[in-house]
């Protein structure tokens, strides 16, 4: 066998720790994500139009989750390259107070509940639930809502989005 030796003779287990390093340093790519779900790719995606005093607007893509399973997956195990660029309006079917957990959520999320007016309520931020936590955190509006949108954290506060003084408009459907 001249004067090579294989890894495995040198480092027992070396392969094993070659493939753990190359699956866990992949740039920004967190553990148990993908980019898309069967349910993320089931909700429709509508133009939407975040409205602020005077002439402000934002134009949003939104994923629409109006069906129960689209609504109880939401950005579970999506990965944060994909929540950078994609929010989800979660539709109800009547006013109510939903719960929100943050458990299999990569990447921490502002969170806004908006009433059968399409006014925002309430903004809050979300981070991930944290593996082992004794408790895990439920997020919920003060007042019943009819729509929740989920974007990136940081989305609202840097164009400057407040509760009651922004609405949502949804374009209609195709």
């Amino acid at each position: 066998m001249g004067g090579a030796k294989p890894i495995r003779r040198l480092w027992p287990g070396a392969s094993a720790v070659i493939v753990l390093i190359t699956v866990y340093s992949a740039p920004g790519l967190a553990a148990g994500c993908r980019d898309m779900t069967p349910e993320l790719a089931h909700m429709t995606v509508r133009d939407m139009q975040l409205r602020g005093p005077g002439d402000r607007h934002i134009d949003l893509k939104v994923r629409i989750a109006d069906e129960g399973s689209e609504r109880a997956a939401g950005f579970q195990h999506i990965c944060p390259e994909t929540v950078d660029h994609t929010s989800i309006l979660f539709v109800f079917g009547r006013p109510n107070i939903p719960r929100f957990h943050m458990r299999n959520v990569h990447m921490p999320l502002d969170i806004a509940f908006i009433d059968s007016q399409g006014v925002i309520r309430n903004i809050q931020t979300m981070h991930p639930y944290i593996l082992g936590s004794k408790e895990e955190k439920l997020w919920g509006p003060r007042v019943p809502v009819l729509f929740v949108l989920e974007v990136k954290a940081g989305l609202f506060g840097m164009q400057g989005v407040t509760e009651n003084e922004w609405s949502i408009v949804l374009s209609a459907p195709e």
